[in-house]
């Protein structure tokens, strides 16, 4: 028998209810044969299919060097990866309202800076210093973001933009606030999220966990993640529903900017150093780990499972390369070139089911 399927993506109804709409196709099915798991959950499909090259790659560069396995170069590995998960999980939150955040590698120095100097200024205890470190780098995170959002949607600046003035602006703030100078040498309690071993485990990996699944549940369960996915469907629609749109677009960018707030606390506390050259980068590595996963570049449809398997692709990949001794400049143009392909890959993936357009 022939049956529609469509692919996922949300959007808004006339009538304010929300609707999985995209152009369907007749697909043949053999009478009486039920819908497999994954037909039945096409929103699976674009992160599940980054497990095989992800075991494959795996595979391959222990091959070449058994090391790869050791534990204690998994254990770094897993750090390396916690950064890219804080800031994946809040791009990915912005790319679903149709907006990108070029400024978090940035936000990563200005935000650990000021958590250093904090560290530095002698006016709390460790305890209390350490504690209050952490807030102080999500707030000046989230106030990036908030500027974000400002100029996005009072002053309707395309997101490219505003984001990367901000870029340079935050990295300006950065060397002003510590200039060509560092700090090193903190409490032990504000290294506990950057190095610490509670049972083995690496602490920042287990931080970085519990964002991603508290972002996956602010997505998949609140009112706040139903929306910004129907805002970056069709934000003419929602504005025509009724929905809030340049609230729920401020939301997002806020979100971002206290996540990369708190990657660049870690950072800090791993490297137990904050100087204003921290975070290069490391916007193309958030980009690349969301659009990895198969979040869609354009709005409408996000997987924080996804962007789960990007990290530790990205993170896997760039320590293999370590190990096999290339060179650093040919790491940058690894990690570059597996961007536009895996961009290439997901528009080919959505024209032909039917999400994409132009």
């Amino acid at each position: 028998m022939n049956v529609k399927v469509a692919p996922v993506r949300f959007c808004v109804g006339e009538e304010g209810v929300f609707q999985v709409t995209t152009r369907s196709k007749d697909v043949t099915v053999p009478s009486g044969r039920d819908f497999g798991f994954l037909e039945r959950n096409p929103g699976l499909v674009p992160p599940l299919g980054l497990l095989v090259p992800l075991v494959l790659l795996i595979v391959l560069i222990t091959i070449i060097n058994p090391v790869f396995l050791d534990s204690r170069n998994v254990f770094n590995v897993f750090r390396q990866i916690a950064i890219f998960l804080v800031l994946g999980t809040g791009m990915t939150i912005v790319m679903a309202a149709r907006g990108i955040d070029l400024s978090v590698g940035s936000t990563v120095a200005l935000t650990g800076c000021v958590a250093g100097l904090v560290l530095k200024s002698g006016i709390f205890g460790d305890g209390l210093a350490s504690a209050f470190a952490i807030v102080a780098a999500i707030g000046v995170g989230a106030a990036v973001g908030f500027v974000n959002g400002f100029a996005v949607t009072a002053f309707k600046v395309p997101p490219l933009i505003v984001t990367l003035g901000t870029l340079t602006a935050v990295r300006g703030l950065a060397y002003l606030v510590m200039g060509s100078d560092q700090v090193r040498s903190f409490p032990e309690t504000f290294l506990w999220i950057g190095q610490g071993r509670p049972f083995g485990l690496p602490a920042a990996g287990a931080i970085a966990l519990a964002v991603v699944l508290l972002g996956a549940f602010i997505m998949n369960s609140t009112r706040f993640g139903t929306y910004v996915l129907a805002v970056g469907g069709d934000r003419s629609a929602a504005i025509r529903a009724g929905i809030r749109v340049r609230r729920y677009e401020m939301g997002a960018y806020v979100i971002c900017g206290a996540l990369a707030g708190l990657a660049g606390a870690m950072l800090v506390a791993r490297l137990n150093a904050a100087q204003a050259v921290l975070g290069a980068t490391m916007e193309l590595h958030a980009i690349a780990v969301v659009v990895l996963g198969g979040t869609f570049l354009f709005g409408g449809y996000a997987t924080l499972l996804g962007t789960f398997l990007g990290a530790i692709f990205l993170g896997v990949a760039e320590n293999g390369l370590l190990l096999m001794g290339v060179p650093f400049y040919w790491q940058q143009i690894v990690i570059g070139t597996t961007l536009v392909v895996a961009v290439a890959i997901q528009l080919y993936r959505f024209r032909r089911q039917g999400m994409a357009s132009g």
